[in-house]
């Protein structure tokens, strides 16, 4: 049995109930600091757009539901760029930005690089990737991840001051700074980039392990896990 989260609707209501639920699940027992165990974490890089039905759909039905029992065994970097472009005149000029999926994708990237680098910034350490993967994953099941990432902050309970951070950074050249810095990353990874979302295990990328991302996260993340593997690797959900 795979992971599917049934989508009643694409609006903010849906998405803040979806999440608000979630978090309390993922905030709730904070990562594992042990030593030993992180020895045993999987590095996992997502590249993706905020408005590819590829994405939303990966995000939402195979990130997400994994998450609470795989959190401690993967730790989790989002990079929302995906197949666009982005250049400048010069070395100081503005940059220029081209999405797939037109300028709302671009103004969606925006946003979620803007949420990822507040959190970073501002929240608890512990709690840096829980509260990433599920504002992301609040704004994606939106539909509307551009405008739906200041709702979601205040949903998945980031403070007053990472709300803040983000707002500014949305009108600021700051998210121009982060969005060209994800755009050097996916370039550096394939240019152009292939599939929409490309999922890297451990800095780096195979067909395979992208094939079995896209079918099964958890399997793929048991079968590259070496020692002490939770739960949900001997459910069926991981072995089909």
């Amino acid at each position: 049995m795979r992971f599917y989260f049934f989508l009643i609707s694409r609006t903010w209501l849906a998405a803040a109930v979806f999440v608000t639920l979630v978090s309390h699940g993922i905030l709730s027992n904070a990562q594992s600091t042990d030593s030993e165990s992180n020895k045993n974490v999987i590095n996992v890089d997502v590249y993706y757009e905020s408005l590819c039905s590829d994405s939303m759909r990966w995000i939402v039905n195979q990130l997400v539901p994994s998450y609470l029992e795989l959190k401690r065994r993967i730790h989790v970097t989002l990079v929302p760029f995906g197949k666009a472009t982005h250049h400048r005149e010069s070395e100081t000029g503005p940059w220029q930005f081209s999405c797939q999926h037109g300028p709302s994708e671009c103004r969606g990237n925006k946003a979620q690089a803007c949420a990822i680098h507040a959190i970073q910034s501002s929240e608890a350490t512990e709690n840096h990737q829980p509260l990433m993967v599920n504002l992301v994953g609040c704004a994606m099941l939106a539909g509307t991840p551009g405008t739906a990432v200041p709702q979601c902050a205040q949903a998945v309970g980031l403070s007053t001051e990472t709300r803040k951070l983000i707002d500014d950074c949305i009108a600021s050249p700051l998210a121009d700074n982060l969005l060209a810095a994800n755009g050097d990353k996916t370039e550096a990874l394939q240019s152009p980039l292939r599939f929409v979302p490309t999922i890297v295990i451990n800095g780096v990328y195979s067909k395979e392990n992208q094939d079995e991302a896209i079918r099964n996260f958890p399997k793929l993340i048991c079968r590259h896990l070496t020692a002490e593997k939770p739960s949900i690797c001997s459910s069926e959900s991981a072995e089909n």
